[in-house]
């Protein structure tokens, strides 16, 4: 995961480039994504840049932990994800994040599909097929907010084209159901892969954006914090 991480975060250092798209995002009120821990998760607007470090978020209602160690934030602005490591400041009724350092945007090319570790606690149901009932643990290959790529037993090696329903869970976060056709299939001697496009027409909730923001703060927190 640390390999694919190198390929997917490009570094954008202390700049002009980088205050003009801080600057732009707090222009533009965008959604600021804050994982305090696993159980703690602020989502604000971004209301300020201060250069030439502070960014100045809606205050959060609730606890509000000050914690003396960096924490993983994301914010989207326009059509380009952007990750940063940042200390929170809470000053007489204002709430800061201060970005010391870089901050890193997603390439897209390397970014369609988050490949999981093997060992990575999840649970994937395959319950439905063209409107029959199934009952199929598969394994969760990779994962993107359009689709997923899926190992699955070998009497499901005749399914190409098939319209299937998922129940996934991954690590602690809730389970969720996402529906979607299957459009690549490719057998080997023991197992098939599937390639599954989903069908955002049919999304039960908003799990799949949330768990796949999730999964990529904390890619990126573990990255940063190694490199």
């Amino acid at each position: 995961m640390n390999q694919q991480a190198s390929r997917i975060f490009h570094e954008i250092p202390r700049s002009i480039e980088r205050d003009l798209i801080l600057a732009d995002a707090a222009a533009l009120a965008v959604d600021i994504y804050v994982k305090f821990s696993d159980q703690q998760i602020l989502l604000a607007k971004i209301l300020k840049w201060i250069p030439p470090f502070k960014l100045q978020i809606t205050y959060p209602e609730g606890p509000r932990p000050l914690l003396q160690k960096t924490i993983p934030a994301q914010f989207n602005c326009r059509g380009e994800k952007y990750f940063a490591m940042v200390f929170v400041q809470d000053v007489g009724g204002q709430f800061f994040l201060v970005v010391e350092g870089s901050i890193y945007k997603v390439q897209r090319r390397q970014s369609f599909r988050l490949k999981l570790p093997s060992d990575y606690p999840m649970q994937v149901l395959l319950f439905e097929m063209n409107g029959h009932r199934m009952n199929d643990k598969v394994k969760l290959l990779d994962l993107s907010e359009g689709g997923c790529s899926l190992q699955v037993p070998m009497h499901l090696a005749s399914s190409m084209g098939a319209y299937i329903g998922l129940d996934i869970k991954i690590g602690a976060r809730a389970a969720f159901i996402q529906y979607g056709h299957v459009r690549y299939l490719k057998t080997d001697k023991t197992h098939v892969r599937f390639g599954v496009q989903f069908d955002q027409n049919k999304t039960v909730n908003s799990g799949l954006f949330s768990l796949v923001r999730d999964l990529y703060v904390e890619l990126f927190s573990k990255w940063s914090r190694r490199r």
